[in-house]
């Protein structure tokens, strides 16, 4: 079912006529599970802070190591759960949705309205077309010969198989979300200001909680500060952009920077990613690898995503994009994945040859 060509033409049956018939087919997956969903947030909360003061409580390093990246993942399972409530998919109740939003977001540091922005307006309004989806969106060969060397070299590290993590922490994060400058938004709002400030506050406590805890137990405060507060942050950094970099960048996938050549709904269903991770990987990152179908219709919650997009996959065989995961395909991709000729609809390496 992996789609092969690297040309894309959008087909008829995701004309933007067809829109319509494709977000009914979905609708009956849209129902929101307000139970499980407050079941999900109770029980990730509490290994949350279990995790995190076990993280405070020992005190030899490779034990802390190995409990630092189960709560930077811990942390990554409430992002999903954030992410779901930030589009209105959690729960029925709007204001519901930006309370339990704001809270799940809080261990990933993530500003709702910044992120509300950032991804769902921009994002899912214009995937794969450069200039508005600032998700991974490729240099040219033209533009990156025009970066200095440094971010010639960041550039190769963000699409090295261990540098998403490094592009989401610097490109998406630092400069979009966390108290972003206007001309990273666009225009200011004291709510993206509120919401920075509110995870800034969070990272305070938890600094302060760190530090408290180490004099009170004669320990290091340097060394609870970075097990207990960075190491999990690091941790779902690597996570979101491991995750977030394979959903639209593939040899198949196709970018846009002229949006008279741009589809809306081809763009989603066409050109977003779902990675097959064995069922266990797939339970634990909470079925965001089930993009395609939330790409298609946000409002459908996780616990949904599976069966709409096994739907999808059965209707639309030939325009979904589905990649069995494996170290192998995962390092090809980025091998392959480097710089993007617009004109052409083809990726490039570094050298600007097609890859």
């Amino acid at each position: 079912m992996t789609k092969t060509s690297f040309s894309w033409k959008p087909s008829a049956v995701v004309s933007p006529l067809a829109r319509r018939p494709v977000v009914e087919m979905l609708a009956r997956f849209r129902t929101p599970c307000h139970g499980a969903a407050l079941a999900l947030l109770a029980f990730d909360s509490a290994l949350y802070w279990v995790t995190w003061w076990a993280l405070l409580s020992v005190e030899q390093p490779l034990l802390r190591l190995a409990l630092g990246i189960p709560c930077g993942l811990i942390a990554g399972r409430l992002f999903i759960l954030g992410h779901d409530a930030c589009h209105g998919s959690a729960f029925r109740l709007g204001w519901l949705n930006q309370l339990i939003g704001r809270i799940a977001f809080l261990p990933a540091l993530t500003p709702f309205s910044t992120w509300e922005l950032g991804h769902n307006s921009l994002h899912h309004g214009f995937t794969n077309l450069r200039g508005k989806d600032y998700s991974y969106a490729p240099f040219t060969k033209c533009e990156f010969d025009r970066l200095p060397e440094w971010r010639q070299l960041l550039e190769r590290i963000y699409r090295n198989p261990w540098g998403p993590g490094f592009c989401y922490a610097i490109e998406i994060w630092w400069k979009k979300l966390w108290f972003p400058t206007q001309a990273a938004v666009g225009r200011r709002n004291w709510k993206y200001t509120a919401d920075s400030l509110l995870c800034s506050a969070f990272l305070a406590a938890q600094i302060a909680a760190s530090v408290v805890w180490a004099h009170r137990h004669g320990s290091s405060a340097a060394a609870a500060v970075l097990f207990a507060v960075v190491l999990p942050q690091l941790v779902w950094n690597g996570l979101m952009g491991f995750v977030t970099f394979q959903h639209h960048t593939h040899p198949s996938a196709v970018w846009f920077d002229d949006r008279r050549r741009w589809n809306p709904l081809a763009s989603q269903l066409e050109n977003t990613v779902h990675v097959e991770f064995p069922w266990l990987v797939g339970l634990l990152l909470a079925n965001s690898m089930e993009h395609t179908a939330h790409h298609v219709d946000t409002k459908i919650p996780l616990f949904r995503l599976a069966e709409a997009q096994q739907m999808l996959e059965k209707e639309f065989p030939s325009q979904v994009i589905v990649q069995p995961w494996s170290w192998r395909e995962y390092a090809r991709c980025c091998r392959i994945c480097k710089l993007y000729d617009y004109e052409r609809q083809r990726w490039l390496d570094f050298d600007g040859q097609p890859s």
